[in-house]
């Protein structure tokens, strides 16, 4: 549906004036579609009635529509956002012009005045004199927007600027012919263009700022632009999610994608060798040894993937025994179990055990090995991963700790699995567990000799 630029306007005055709702009056002139109303709207408080009342007598220079082009097409803006810049009243005459820019070049983007009708020799005449006073007129006028605009620097007693004149032209460029403007205001064409093109690469240095505070200093480079965005966005910057994307990649601050790795998982069916689940989701311990868990993650490299399986204690979260490797095969499980022996002696007798329904953990040696160490095992159900929840928060930790957004430090495996080895022992004897205040092994050490102690006094009584 048409309407007349007038009655555009009144559209307008109606939901700011009247306070009618975009809905109420799109009803009221057959379904007007609302999006365009949002467009009049925010044109309207841009530039106020002009745009609407005088848009047949304003002309269109061609340095004009090449800057609104260049706007859409360079710096990839909405051509809504450029439209309404320009005063245009409908976004549809800025993208004919970057249709015809596209199929002609520059050459095909020309002036644009309005319709002139035939004029006789007498009023020809009359109509020269009215340019050259229209031409003096705007020449005034743009005096006079100058004057306005320059009179606030110059109350703040440190004068204008030329980063000041190409600011005010930048400003008025959409209301009056360009060249005239330059003239006026005594500044060559190709020192504008020079200081603008700077001005424009440098819209974004502020936000740029905030972007790597907040990509290195808070989230440590482990987040992504969408977690930057709503950074941003919390810290009351106005700006869009994919512009975010946009200065993120200038500044190489976007992860490669990684080929997706699914979760390792060694389950291969019910193997006849299933075990009852011992614990049922109760991991409450009252002393070291008692209860224990243990699974397989995986560190996938770009050549390679680091499999590691530890055993946990669920009393101390000390880890008992471990193995790391390019391989989750038996021989590393067995191995595993042989260092628990080997550190632990007779201390694991009667431990519970508690893993998944992998295929290393239904496999006979596997269970054989647990009989001859007097180990008990348990099993969660299938497909349930709460049932085992110490030993997945473990590896939860873990990976946040050492390899969440550090993926690309390990340059090869050795380097990966001299980490993890650093890592177990930077847990089992310094980190601090919260409920123990104090690190596993110094807990574990602490236990066991107020035992001794308290064994030893009443074998004296």
């Amino acid at each position: 549906m048409r309407l007349m630029a007038e009655q555009k306007l009144k559209m307008v005055k109606d939901h700011l004036e009247l306070g009618k709702s975009l809905a109420h009056i799109s009803e009221e002139n057959g379904n007007y579609g609302v999006s365009t109303l949002k467009y009049l709207v925010k044109l309207y408080r841009q530039h106020g009635d002009k745009v609407f009342l005088y848009r047949h007598k304003t002309p269109y220079f061609k340095d004009t529509k090449l800057l609104g082009i260049s706007r859409v097409l360079n710096k990839k803006e909405s051509i809504r956002s450029v439209a309404c810049d320009l005063g245009l009243i409908d976004p549809t005459i800025l993208a004919d012009w970057i249709r015809k820019y596209r199929s002609g070049g520059e050459a095909a983007v020309k002036d644009t005045f309005a319709r002139a009708s035939y004029l006789t020799k007498d009023k020809k005449a009359v109509s020269e004199v009215d340019k050259r006073l229209l031409e003096e007129n705007l020449r005034l006028r743009i005096e006079i927007e100058y004057l306005k605009k320059s009179h606030s620097l110059t109350q703040n007693l440190r004068g204008i600027t030329n980063k000041d004149r190409y600011a005010i032209v930048n400003e008025l460029r959409s209301q009056y012919n360009f060249k005239v403007l330059l003239e006026v205001l005594k500044l060559p064409e190709s020192s504008y263009y020079y200081h603008n093109s700077n001005v424009i690469s440098d819209k974004y240095i502020e936000i740029k700022k905030d972007i790597k505070r907040l990509y290195f200093d808070v989230h440590k480079k482990k987040k992504g632009y969408q977690s930057i965005y709503l950074s941003l966005k919390a810290e009351n910057n106005t700006i869009g999610k994919n512009k975010v994307l946009e200065l993120m990649g200038e500044m190489n601050l976007l992860k490669k994608k990684k080929k997706k790795w699914r979760r390792y998982n060694s389950y291969e069916g019910d193997l006849g060798w299933v075990k009852p689940n011992l614990l049922n989701q109760d991991f409450k311990t009252s002393r070291p040894y008692e209860k224990a868990g243990t699974d397989i993650t995986i560190f996938p490299l770009e050549e390679e993937t680091v499999y590691f399986s530890p055993i946990i204690d669920f009393h101390t979260n000390e880890i008992l025994a471990y193995s790391v490797g390019l391989d989750a095969k038996m021989d590393k499980i067995k191995n595993m179990l042989d260092m628990l022996e080997m550190e632990h002696g007779p201390r694991i007798t009667n431990l519970i055990l508690h893993s998944d329904q992998g295929v290393q953990y239904q496999n006979s040696r596997y269970q054989f090995r647990l009989k001859d160490l007097k180990i008990l095992q348990s099993m969660s159900r299938k497909g349930n991963c709460l049932d085992n929840s110490p030993t997945e928060s473990f590896f939860a930790r873990m990976k946040e700790e050492m390899w969440n957004g550090l993926e690309d430090t390990y340059k090869n495996s050795d380097a990966l699995i001299n980490k993890i080895h650093e890592h177990i022992k930077y847990h089992n004897e310094i980190r601090p567990v919260l409920k123990l205040k104090t690190s596993p092994l110094k807990y574990k050490h602490n236990y066991y000799q107020s035992l001794t102690e308290f064994t030893n006094y009443y074998s004296t009584i």
